[in-house]
């Protein structure tokens, strides 16, 4: 067992580093400059808890929100009290817990996970239970002569489940309970049971979280997640979720960074331009405003490769922070890694709209990027909504060069090194940077376009050729968005920077794409590659234009984004409608679990959902990241990005049929936009755009059953054809199979009669069997349901 206390410390340790022109030294936070929220943080790392304490006859029990819990008879160790209440317990003996759930599609998960389809919410009995909280009124109501007795000892069980918090739900207790002891109105809840029933399960009540109800299952080393509610107040009146995805006590209003990466990092070269790693050194400056009176405590996210060396106020005096090194904890952890949530303790509390300015020294290894948001600290609950002014300043040797979000303002020489200043001319909701060693860039300019750079360097294997083959992919995808969707690019340049990684990101008026594709061009990889740059670009749209309301309309920006390029590519390309018929193909194949794509150019193996249990277990598109599994924990880059397309493609394919063109389809994409352009946007709302235009009592049904349910029908069929005088009649026998009662299924069908007539029509599946008959003007030679498998629906 490792003791949490032996985690380091890095407040109390110094850092000095030297560059060859630039002498940069970063001084740590002092023992003796600690405050009490750091001592009573250190304290509570030690796992001390009291003796056995019997519960009695009466047993305690409380509630949180609406769950409810019982210890009818056992123990109780008590943890050493800080700031005059105990944060929490050990119990060992008979206890029960209870949790009612009105959302129909959270209850869908909740059956889905507990392998029990009659259950209408969480009920088990439990024989352990580690708790820590702050807002227990039963537990603070406690005497103090019963909580506060010792002696006081390090107990390892204890220590080992905090440990796994931080492991598996990213949670650091000690710093959340220093959080909740000083802000007011703040409530934190979190209990692990130990259950015959389910194995080991959490809950967590965070008043900090948009949704401040959560229960996970530990199974397999993976934290799946089985439950998400808000808190009853807050909820719809279906019990669906009413919150905004945003920080309740503080928002960013401006950053000012910093960063040094004139000196070298450690690792190896990555990327096709065999990019070295640099050390950065941040130095950081926030300025956030207070949204309640009272706050005294900074919730805040930073990227976990970052080593924070020190917090300062405006004076330059140290200010309190906690950040537990995540690293060493066990050999599958890299010892660089540090908890996400950097916790910042002020002297004083700050007033509704007080502003306060924070300077933060930290450093980390990095490749040639920086990405949106996570490289600086913001707000715990903010998102895409939040919108920040940004400046920065990167000193770069000579043979580099940088781009960032916004306008080169200044760049000078300072002896052998370069400062590059750039600022944004408005608040953006994310900021991004990307610097080259041996940098090139070229820039093209057309009307009615965005001026487009494409940034990067010239070392490995990349070049200046390799850098400007995709400018006129850029220029035609951003062309054809603009005339899809109807609005312009937002910004007035659009940067693409080829950075060492294998992943995109947007950020408005400025892509970071990975430099892998400059590699591969045409050949087995057609559209894939196009595919790839053309989401990124269609981020501009969904993702900046048009922001999602919560995780759970996050498939609205990564799943349109994909599909948005399918369409670019099926237009621009020489086959390309026969390309993206191949994607349909394999991501059919990959949400199905087969095989049969798997060599394809738009195969996924490692995201296959190979086993049908796991399948099964898996949650839908609109639970977004909570939808992996412990057998699938990537299920949710199946769900959004692929599936997400799906759904969009069959709304197509649908609204084609009925209409013959895709006229009301683009009319929808173009309403979408227009109606709610510089807003977030829920599923609900990309719903009643399609209502308005193709209207239908159908829809609902469409979105309940591929946005909210993970079921795919199986549609077992049989034609034949019969002549009736001079009409010829097609009839048509349809099962639908794995799915539940009501399920309903719109699915084109098309007949064709030689010589290159043939007709489609819709079928509406709204019972388990269904037959039809239906007038032909001639005796069909062909007959396929779902062709080009238009919907998404498995046919045998």
């Amino acid at each position: 067992m490792r003791s949490r206390k032996a985690s380091r410390d890095l407040s109390g340790a110094g850092v000095a580093i030297a560059f060859a022109c630039v002498a940069v030294v970063l001084t740590p936070q002092s023992a003796e400059a600690q405050g009490p929220g750091k001592r009573e943080y250190l304290r509570m790392q030690e796992s001390l808890l009291g003796p056995e304490k019997s519960l009695g006859s009466e047993g305690m029990q409380w509630q949180v929100a609406d769950a409810r819990f019982f210890l009818d008879d056992g123990t109780v160790r008590w943890m050493e009290p800080v700031s005059g209440q105990s944060t929490g317990l050990l119990f060992s003996g008979s206890g029960r817990f209870q949790l009612g759930v009105q959302h129909v599609a959270e209850l869908r998960q909740l059956r889905r996970f507990a392998e029990d389809p009659g259950i209408e919410g969480l009920s088990f009995d439990f024989k352990a239970m580690t708790l820590r909280g702050v807002g227990i009124e039963a537990l603070a109501s406690v005497e103090p002569e019963v909580t506060a007795a010792g002696p006081f000892k390090q107990t390892s069980r204890f220590s080992d489940e905090m440990e796994g918090w931080l492991r598996h739900s990213r949670t650091d207790a000690d710093a959340r309970v220093i959080a909740a002891l000083r802000n007011p109105g703040d409530r934190f809840v979190q209990a692990e049971f130990e259950t015959e029933e389910y194995g080991r399960v959490i809950f967590q009540y965070d008043e900090g979280e948009p949704e401040e109800i959560t229960v996970f299952k530990l199974k397999e080393g993976q934290a799946e997640s089985w439950l998400s509610l808000d808190r009853p107040d807050q909820r719809n009146d279906d019990g669906s979720p009413n919150s905004r995805w945003t920080d309740d006590l503080l928002s960013l209003v401006a950053l000012d960074a910093k960063v040094d990466v004139t000196e070298p990092g450690k690792g190896r070269a990555r990327g096709v331009g065999q990019v070295n790693p640099v050390k950065a050194v941040y130095s950081a400056t926030g300025r956030f405003r207070s949204k309640a009176n009272g706050v005294s405590v900074l919730r805040l996210n930073l990227t976990p490769w970052a080593e924070v060396i020190s917090v300062t106020d405006a004076s330059g005096s140290p200010v309190e922070f906690m950040r537990f090194h995540v690293g060493g904890l066990s050999r599958s952890v890299p010892n660089e890694l540090y908890d996400s949530a950097l916790t910042v303790v002020l002297d004083e509390s700050l007033a509704a709209d007080e502003e306060i300015s924070l300077r933060f020294d930290y450093q980390l290894e990095m490749a040639n990027f920086a990405s949106l948001r996570s490289w600086y600290p913001n707000p715990v609950g903010s998102g895409f909504q939040d919108s920040h002014a940004t400046r920065l300043e990167v000193t770069h040797r000579k043979d580099y060069d940088v781009r960032a979000m916004g306008k080169l303002v200044e760049q000078r020489k300072e002896g052998r090194t370069v400062v590059s200043v750039w600022e944004t001319d408005q608040p953006v909701d994310s900021a991004a940077f990307t610097i080259a060693r041996l940098p090139h860039q070229e820039t093209f300019e057309h009307e009615g376009l965005p001026k487009i750079h494409m940034f990067g360097t010239q070392a490995g294997s990349m070049s200046k050729e390799k850098i400007a083959q995709w400018a006129p992919d850029v220029i035609n995808a951003v062309n054809f968005f603009q005339n899809l969707f109807g609005t312009k690019v937002g910004a007035d340049e659009l940067t693409m920077t080829f950075i060492a990684s294998g992943h995109g990101q947007a950020g408005e008026g400025f892509i970071h794409i990975s430099d892998g594709i400059a590699q591969y061009r045409g050949g087995a990889s057609a559209g894939a590659t196009e595919a790839f740059l053309a989401h990124e670009i269609a981020h501009e749209w969904w993702g900046h234009q048009l922001t999602w309301a919560s995780y759970r309309d996050q498939w609205l920006s990564e799943g349109i984004a994909q599909y948005s390029a399918m369409m670019f590519v099926e237009a621009s390309l020489e086959k390309g409608p026969k390309i993206v018929a191949d994607m349909v193909q394999a991501y059919h194949d990959e949400i199905n679990g087969s095989i049969k794509s798997l060599f394809g150019a738009f195969a996924r193996p490692g995201l296959a959902l190979l086993n049908k249990a796991g399948r099964e277990r898996i949650g839908p598109i609109g639970h977004g990241y909570r939808s992996g599994t412990a057998e699938n924990p990537a299920a949710y880059q199946s769900m959004a990005y692929t599936k997400g397309a799906l759904v969009m493609h069959s709304l197509r394919s649908i609204l084609r049929t009925m209409t013959k063109n895709d006229d009301l389809f683009r009319r929808i994409m173009r309403d979408f936009v227009a109606t709610h352009h510089g807003g977030e946007v829920r599923t609900e709302d990309f719903l009643a755009v399609i209502q308005k235009h193709a209207g239908s009592s159908y829809w609902p049904f469409f979105i309940d059953q591929f946005v909210y349910s993970n079921d795919i029908p199986t549609l077992k069929w049989s034609h034949s054809t019969k002549q009736n005088g001079d009409q010829w009649v097609l009839i048509v026998d349809v099962e639908q199979q794995e799915v539940p009662d009501g399920f309903r299924t719109a699915v084109p069908l098309r007949a064709e009669f030689g010589r290159g007539q043939q007709g489609d029509m819709l079928l509406m599946l709204d019972a388990p069997t269904k037959h039809f008959e239906l007038n032909m003007p001639s005796k069909p030679t062909k007959v396929e349901l779902n062709p080009g498998r238009a919907v998404l629906a498995n046919v045998e």
